[in-house]
């Protein structure tokens, strides 16, 4: 659908290392592979021999075909297969049962466009519900933290981090009432005395056309799947990075700590339980790029261009 564009994700590399320029404001309260070079060909070895036989014609070595950058994030950005956790129990008593609800794929396409809030939003949050809690359309999985993530596009990956903390535990407010479908006289959309958190840890990708955000990350497991060269100077993983980001703080901030280049398919992190997160869930939105408003992943009623996740890469 669109043009190649490998030389804009080779600049986008060139500004990669080393930059510290001040994050992007998140609005949530709750927001090319250069051609693999020729493989070496093995230099022949003359052998003595009484009558030498003639030398077979050389073969050439086929120059192998780099693959098409993908810069639309189309499919889904963890294991479509995966199990998700669904909430049971009646209004005021609700808890998730882990790996006990439909697949990724199975509650995206055919609960979460559901006209039933309950079935639609019983393993995380639909478009619809972010949209009244947080003014656009994004989508919630309910999933075990340590669950891998995975880039739907190729582009350049930011760490973003705002805390590691999540203020539900620290401000000692019940989540139960925020649980799949909200218990709107229990759940407020601002219910902390202080910051909030926001996206927690996330990772942003980037390239000419989209940005994708995947929320609510775990920092420690997050920061070993990034390249050593690609922290930010002051910046490293270990537990010093984790501890530097224990304090809450405002949804609205948010510090980079490593950017490195990605392709589709790629893990670029783990899925956790930090900032504004109701349960450990992975939080993902879509935008074009130089855009503020989300597109919706999914093919939920009343959006225009959605349908991101059941999309065939370009």
């Amino acid at each position: 659908m669109l043009g190649a564009a490998l030389p804009a994700l080779a600049a986008l590399a060139a500004a990669c290392r080393g930059s510290s320029a001040p994050p992007a404001r998140t609005p949530t309260p709750t927001p090319p592979t250069a051609a693999t070079p020729l493989p070496a060909t093995p230099t022949a070895t003359a052998t003595a021999t009484p009558t030498p036989s003639p030398t077979p014609p050389a073969t050439a070595t086929p120059t192998p075909t780099p693959t098409a950058a993908r810069l639309e994030p189309v499919g889904f950005p963890l294991d479509p297969a995966t199990p998700l956790g669904i909430v049971r129990g009646a209004v005021g008593a609700r808890a998730i049962a882990w790996g006990e609800g439909p697949t990724a794929l199975a509650y995206s396409r055919d609960d979460q466009p559901s006209a039933d809030p309950v079935a639609a939003n019983r393993c995380g949050w639909n478009a619809r519900v972010h949209v009244e809690y947080e003014g656009q359309p994004a989508a919630d999985w309910y999933i075990p933290a340590g669950t891998p993530i995975r880039a739907t596009m190729d582009g350049t990956a930011e760490l973003r981090v705002v805390t590691v903390a999540n203020p539900f535990d620290v401000y000692g407010v019940s989540r139960e009432p925020y649980l799949g479908n909200p218990d709107r006289a229990n759940a407020p959309v601002v219910p902390f005395p202080g910051p909030g958190g926001g996206q927690g840890v996330s990772v942003r990708v980037a390239n000419d056309a989209f940005v994708t955000d995947y929320a609510h990350l775990e920092l420690a497991a997050t920061a070993a799947l990034v390249p050593p060269d690609a922290f930010i100077d002051g910046f490293a993983p270990g537990p010093a990075l984790v501890a530097a980001f224990q304090p809450l703080r405002d949804f609205r901030t948010a510090t980079i700590v490593a950017r490195w280049l990605v392709r589709a398919g790629d893990v670029i992190g783990m899925s956790g339980d930090t900032g504004y997160s109701e349960a450990p869930h992975l939080h993902y939105t879509i935008r074009r790029a130089g855009e503020s408003g989300l597109l919706c992943p999914t093919r939920e009623p009343g959006f225009a261009g959605g349908g991101w996740l059941f999309a065939a890469p370009p």
